[in-house]
């Protein structure tokens, strides 16, 4: 299941790769609240990853998150994309989890 993520003025700093457990892990900082200024370390952990596509520009710094939204479904897994400030990025999963950074995988 995908659940709705608050990602917008939030920040990417890192994407870890692991194809070997089929998972991609993002280190953000993420709005406390909606329409809130102040941020707080998060993980995103994407489960059942069949793709991953980055269509971005180039960038001093780290991206800026502006949007997180499901795009679209193959069989049971669901494209969700990310909006950046230079572009986006689009991973293929089966699920979706939001934890704060001493709980991640």
């Amino acid at each position: 299941m995908i659940p709705d993520i608050y990602v917008h003025d939030g920040t990417l700093f890192r994407v870890l790769e692991e194809p070997e457990h089929a998972r991609i892990t993002m280190d953000v900082e993420l709005p406390i609240l909606e329409r809130e200024e102040q941020l707080e370390p998060r993980v995103l952990v994407f489960e059942d990853v069949c793709g991953y596509r980055v269509s971005e520009g180039c960038l001093k710094g780290c991206p800026t998150l502006l949007d997180f939204k499901v795009v679209g479904t193959e069989g049971r897994r669901s494209w969700v994309r990310l909006d950046t400030n230079c572009g986006f990025r689009e991973i293929l999963c089966g699920a979706v989890q939001m934890l704060k950074p001493d709980a991640a995988v």
